[in-house]
């Protein structure tokens, strides 16, 4: 008698992208052979005609609420289906793997390792805005990370059910991959990244102003303002310290310290883009009194 296969719920989201959810939903079919494979194609109040052809599900979400939330809802949905998975793949719409790389087989098996390896993303070679997902491939076939970024991240049944996933609060995504790592760590399991599976992002299109009906400067601005004072009212002063200090001492680098630097750098809120109207009209004051004379003329006359 053949062994039972391990369960996978592999869990995509889309919002009204649905060419690169398309194309990241027909790589993902080719993957995973060897295990009993559910996929859930959730939309996140993707408009009718921006929807996945592959879409299974969708739930209204008139302000987008992020990709946290949405990958909480297919948790939701895929749990409909079956109480338990052996194992959840969360995998964001805007990345690319390698042609004819089983990248869940990969993942797997790097999880088999080790009991206690709760999650593992692919690496991410090009990656120029996340430290210590670079692969080495060379040395070895994974490294323990503080931290891995939520784009294809497979988690462990068992330690999901332990500890959760990631808080669905974090509208703007950063921030809750370092919340889960630190309550990961204090219950003794630890993260990785693969140095053999990778990703690259999809350049096809830009998910500011698509999918959040703001601009990249703006989607960063609001994503450190949350972070950093969500992590100083439920950690204290020196979250990242104490996030720190579950860590163990064959982690490579300890990202805690970046995150903090990061968030607690803020951006200007650049105005011109929520009153357009404002602007536009002071600038046909501006010219109207140019004319009559009351204002100098700021331009150059010369040639």
């Amino acid at each position: 008698m053949s062994s039972q296969k391990e369960t996978v719920a592999i869990i995509i989201m889309n919002r009204d992208r649905p060419t690169i959810t398309d194309n990241v939903v027909e790589q993902v079919q080719t993957m995973g052979k060897n295990f009993d494979t559910s996929l859930f194609v959730v939309e996140a109040g993707s408009q009718p005609d921006k929807r996945s052809k592959y879409a299974t599900h969708f739930f209204g979400d008139r302000n987008y609420k992020g990709r946290y939330y949405a990958f909480n809802q297919g948790l939701k949905f895929a749990h409909q289906e079956k109480p338990e998975y052996d194992y959840y793949w969360f995998v964001v719409n805007d990345i690319i793997f390698p042609e004819g790389e089983d990248t869940l087989q990969l993942l797997w098996e790097a999880l088999q390792e080790d009991p206690r390896m709760a999650a593992i993303g692919p690496g991410e070679p090009e990656a120029e805005d996340y430290k210590g997902c670079h692969p080495k491939p060379e040395l070895r076939k994974w490294h323990k990370a503080s931290t891995i970024h939520g784009l294809a991240m497979l988690m462990r049944g068992e330690a999901y059910r332990e500890v959760g996933y990631c808080n669905p609060q974090f509208y703007y995504s950063q921030g809750a991959s370092s919340e889960l790592a630190y309550k990961l760590y204090k219950n003794n399991w630890f993260l990785a990244y693969s140095d053999i599976a990778n990703i690259y992002h999809d350049q096809s299109g830009s998910t500011y102003g698509v999918v959040t009906k703001i601009s990249r400067h703006e989607y960063h601005r609001r994503a450190r303002n949350f972070a950093s004072k969500y992590f100083r009212k439920h950690y204290g002063e020196n979250w990242d310290e104490v996030f720190a200090s579950v860590l163990p001492s064959d982690v490579e680098e300890n990202t805690f310290p970046w995150h903090r630097k990061v968030w607690d750098t803020p951006l200007k809120r650049n105005w011109k883009e929520f009153y357009p109207w404002f602007w536009k009209f002071g600038s046909q004051i501006k010219t109207m009194l140019r004319n009559v004379g009351l204002l100098p003329n700021t331009k150059s006359n010369s040639v």
